[in-house]
């Protein structure tokens, strides 16, 4: 694979080649056939990937942004639940969602400096703040000062490790194949593993 895949359209070439199409883009928005049906599918396909994998590189690590808490002691007159104001019951605290967040990886509590010899898991739920317009993403959950680990959106080649951009160049190939070359997508995804375990081998010596 080339090392200098620098930007979009580097990807796609490098995916392009693979299923031997002789043309190459400019650009994403170059109006040529392949960089069409290339846009189509290439921010999908590198979110989808970011998001089912376990990249270390696109993990976030943040303080969770609180947007509303539910009231001391629970709801009581004059304290009713007010769905622009609170929570809804049972979640005591509600979060902003991330504008890049692709999937929420854990939720968990401030680290303590004494270790937690009984660990448990963390609930929370992903929804719909219908209490303010327009409506917002928020994750709910029990947990207060939350901190959100999670997998960010990350757009720049340059940021990429050399394993996650060989392996969205073989997935936009073999996404691509069906609808420019005509190919047989199983035999690109055998390919795909010969040279994953080729890859493999020579990083082990």
């Amino acid at each position: 694979m080339p090392t200098s895949l620098s930007n979009p359209a580097d990807i796609v070439n490098d995916a392009l080649r693979r299923i031997g199409y002789k043309l190459r883009v400019a650009e994403l928005f170059d109006g040529s056939e392949a960089a069409g049906v290339a846009l189509d599918i290439y921010g999908q396909t590198r979110d989808t990937m970011l998001r089912d994998g376990e990249w270390q590189f696109c993990e976030r690590n943040v303080n969770a942004t609180l947007l509303k808490q539910a009231p001391p002691g629970g709801y009581f007159v004059p304290n009713a639940w007010d769905p622009t104001l609170y929570p809804p019951p049972p979640w005591l605290y509600s979060y902003a969602y991330p504008d890049d967040c692709l999937k929420v990886r854990q939720l968990k509590g401030q680290p303590m400096f004494l270790l937690n010899p009984d660990p448990q898991p963390t609930l929370y739920s992903i929804a719909n703040d219908n209490g303010v317009t327009p409506p917002v993403r928020v994750i709910l959950t029990n947990v207060p000062d939350a901190v959100l680990v999670y997998a960010g959106r990350v757009t720049n080649p340059a940021d990429w490790p050399v394993d996650f951009t060989e392996a969205l160049c073989a997935a936009l190939a073999r996404r691509l194949a069906p609808s420019l070359a005509n190919l047989d997508v199983t035999r690109l995804e055998g390919a795909d593993e010969q040279a994953a375990t080729m890859m493999a081998s020579m990083q082990q010596g």
